[in-house]
């Protein structure tokens, strides 16, 4: 596969450089790496690609309306019913998404009022997201029966997650609850038969203010409950609230070099970490910003590279590593 052996040509190439002492590195070559990274990047992601997401998606989702208006003939108590709107959030809209490699992350959305989350009742909560993600992975199989296709594919389903290829793209499937209605959120808010697109600066503003306000009243409810339904609020917060690490993860946030070096730390697990346990993106993403903050500290008069960022990720890595071997002796 072409685009695999160029991929691991990129990591084998600089990850190399790790090796050497720092302020060599730092004099000579950091320079060079952050212009062949960021070329090299450039060759594996293009806008098409990205864009790609957005159009499979909402392919996806007006099929899955499809289904829906047929099915209210005959089923007056579909549990999709109360399904408003869709997000697609993730490392897609945060345009952190190498092809091949990222999924798209679609969260459904239905508007619950907070005096109706009743604490004593929140199994039929549980209970309701498990039957909307069954009958929408049911609808994605009478479809792919309908098409005769294969190129559509459920690749896991369970009570917290749904995943699928769809027309070669892979998607991942949350539902949650908002608090409030969110009209940027609603199907067909940009135009009919489109749902979801990349959010412009003002609008990802907009989402966050709001999200912002709303993610306390989640947090209060995650405290008061009792331990067994932690984990479900918790989910629940994660994917109705999915927006606001893409708004924590813009350029004018954490820099371009932060953003730069997520991406080729996504490059590296999938070619050295394939098939072990890894970080997950919101790791990655997460230890990066922190890092790239950390650096500022002791490097105030030298523009951060990504190279720097890569490089003490690495260094931390080798630190935890040898930390646990230490207490294992």
């Amino acid at each position: 596969m072409v685009w695999a052996n160029e991929l691991n040509k990129i990591v084998l190439k600089y990850v190399k450089y790790l090796t050497k002492p720092l302020f060599l590195i730092r004099t000579k070559n950091s320079s060079g790496f952050q212009i062949s990274l960021e070329h090299k990047l450039q060759e594996i992601i293009s806008i098409d690609d990205i864009n790609l997401y957005y159009v499979l998606a909402n392919d996806f989702i007006n099929s899955i309306l499809d289904k829906y208006r047929e099915s209210r003939d005959y089923d007056k108590k579909c549990q999709f019913s109360c399904i408003y709107g869709v997000t697609l959030s993730g490392c897609v809209q945060k345009q952190l998404a190498i092809p091949k490699l990222s999924c798209g992350y679609l969260v459904f959305l239905y508007h619950l009022k907070e005096k109706h989350l009743d604490h004593n009742n929140l199994g039929l909560l549980q209970n309701k997201h498990e039957d909307i993600s069954k009958w929408i992975k049911q609808s994605i199989e009478q479809i792919k029966r309908e098409l005769r296709t294969n190129k559509i594919q459920i690749l896991e389903h369970s009570r917290s997650i749904l995943k699928m290829k769809w027309k070669g793209v892979e998607y991942h499937i949350a539902i949650a609850w908002t608090f409030s209605k969110r009209q940027y959120c609603e199907f067909h808010y940009i135009q009919h038969n489109v749902h979801v697109h990349p959010f412009s600066m003002e609008q990802l503003q907009m989402a966050a203010n709001d999200l912002i306000d709303e993610a306390p009243i989640h947090q209060r409810h995650i405290e008061k409950a009792n331990e067994q339904w932690k984990n479900f609020l918790e989910e629940n917060m994660s994917a109705s609230l999915s927006l606001l690490r893409v708004y924590y993860m813009r350029e004018e946030l954490v820099g371009k070099n932060t953003r730069l070096a997520v991406l080729f730390l996504k490059l590296w697990q999938y070619t050295a970490m394939k098939g072990k346990q890894h970080l997950s993106n919101n790791s990655l993403e997460i230890i990066c910003a922190h890092l790239f903050e950390q650096l500022k500290t002791y490097q105030s008069n030298t523009p951060i590279l990504a190279f720097d960022i890569i490089r003490q990720f690495f260094e931390k890595i080798t630190e935890s590593i040898t930390l646990m071997n230490d207490k294992k002796i």
